[in-house]
């Protein structure tokens, strides 16, 4: 039997399960909570008490799953009494879910089917819940799931900014799922260049810089021609790295306004990450550093969303 994980945050407690679900323990999945049953409250908040994050299902039960976490998305978002928090908590789980099935397994169609419902769902999270960026950014994150939270920030914070300079709603979806999937590449990468991730790009040795690029063609190679895959999301994803003066990977100096908004927010996010600025200082440092990557319009309206959003304050 083979098992695929599922954050414990898209399971609620008391909702029927359509499934089996199993938790990994002692090198051994071991059955949980059996189809038709549901978790308790207490039992479910001891799990998240105890940090254990993932649920497994059999593969088999992906559409049950699938079905199941789409209901769950569909009534918490359009539900008047849950808080900001259950809202954030549920599209952060869908989006992790998604992206980590990506990195296991790139060309699985129900996992980028899931990727683009979760781009979906997180756009109108933070379209119809002001506190909700602030929520998602305010958040701590453990190392090893930096790289899924990025995906997150950069999804969330390139549609924000898509919407600000005015990109149609298919242009934002398609940015939105990009967002995601950007960096799942680097699951490709052997350890020692993925570790090149937590490093600050100014830091990069040539030979680093090289290596490190190889990521937005290696999400591609197994990607492009499959035909349920939007190609216009590919693009941005292969550009995500790319930049005016023309020193990303692929030496483009003409982009499109998606490609520069994926872009700068990934820039943006990568700061944060490799350095310790602070989201204030460092918005300062791209409005100056990056002024010949992008155009003026595009960093001013970057900083107004920032501000906007009040991420400056966090």
């Amino acid at each position: 039997m083979a098992y695929t994980p599922l954050r414990i945050s898209t399971i609620k407690p008391n909702r029927e399960l359509t499934f089996p679900l199993y938790i990994f323990f002692k090198e051994q999945y071991i059955p949980y909570a059996a189809k038709g049953t549901s978790i308790e409250e207490e039992k479910y908040k001891k799990l998240r008490k105890q940090k254990i994050a993932k649920f497994y299902i059999d593969e088999e039960d992906e559409i049950n799953y699938q079905n199941f976490l789409d209901a769950l998305l569909m009534e918490t978002m359009n539900s008047e009494t849950a808080t900001v928090e259950e809202k954030v908590n549920i599209v952060e789980g869908a989006c992790g879910s998604a992206v980590e099935r990506m990195q296991e397994d790139p060309e699985s169609e129900s996992s980028y089917r899931m990727t683009e419902n979760a781009a979906r769902t997180l756009r109108q999270c933070i379209s119809e819940n002001p506190e909700a960026m602030k929520a998602i950014f305010g958040k701590p994150v453990e190392k090893n799931e930096i790289i899924v939270k990025h995906s997150l920030n950069v999804s969330a914070l390139a549609t924000k900014l898509g919407q600000k300079m005015k990109l149609t709603e298919e242009q934002l979806d398609e940015i939105a799922v990009a967002g995601l999937l950007h960096d799942i590449g680097l699951m490709q990468l052997d350890e020692k260049t993925r570790e090149l991730f937590n490093k600050n790009k100014k830091d990069f040795t040539p030979e680093e810089k090289l290596a490190y690029g190889a990521h937005v063609k290696d999400c591609i190679s197994v990607l492009k021609d499959k035909p349920y895959v939007n190609q216009t999301s590919m693009e941005l994803i292969t550009n995500h790295e790319e930049v005016k003066s023309g020193h990303g990977p692929n030496k483009k100096t003409q982009l499109t306004q998606s490609e520069y908004i994926l872009s700068l927010v990934n820039i943006y996010d990568k700061t944060i990450i490799t350095t310790d600025l602070t989201p204030k200082e460092a918005i300062k440092e791209i409005l100056i550093d990056e002024l010949g990557n992008f155009e003026l319009d595009l960093l001013n309206k970057f900083k107004e969303v920032l501000t906007e959003e009040g991420i400056l304050d966090l």
